[in-house]
Parts: C-alpha cells; sequence; structure tokens
C-alpha cells in the first residue's frame, strides 16, 4: 500500500524521533549524523527512509545506540 501525500507531510513535518527501545526523543539530525558518520556522506535521510518500508538501512538511536529500520520508529514534534 502506497504512503499517503498526507502521512509523507506530516513525517518531513516532524523534528525529533522517539526510540523504541529506550523511549528517549531526540531530533532527527543526531539519527542522521550517526548514519553519516558510520556509513558516510551517501546515508539516506531518516525521514524520508521512513516513508518506504522495503528500507532496511540501519539507523542508531543516539542515547541507547540499538540500531531500527526508519519505518519502525515514531517521529514526533519536540
Amino acid at each position: 500500500m502506497p504512503i499517503s501525500l498526507f502521512t509523507q507531510k506530516r513525517i518531513e513535518q516532524r523534528s525529533h524521533v522517539i526510540c523504541p527501545s529506550c523511549n528517549e526523543k531526540t531530533s532527527y539530525t543526531e539519527w542522521n549524523q550517526i548514519a553519516k558518520d558510520v556509513y558516510g556522506k551517501n546515508s539516506p535521510d531518516i525521514r524520508a527512509a521512513s516513508l518506504n518500508p522495503k528500507v532496511s538501512f540501519p539507523f542508531q538511536c543516539p542515547n541507547c545506540h540499538m540500531g531500527y529500520s526508519a519505518h519502525l520508529l515514531q517521529f514526533t514534534d519536540k
């Protein structure tokens, strides 16, 4: 089932991610920075990756360091 434009806009506007493991809320830029530091500058953006469940790129929580595919994460505002 394709992601709706509403869902896409909602995720693109969110600024933070809640980790499923530790429930810590951190900015999506922190998750992206870890991915870039580990995998290089061509790592996908976490918000864009969350829109496609087929993307299994591992993003790591800045707090507990657990890794998740982006589509498993909850995006929120501050």
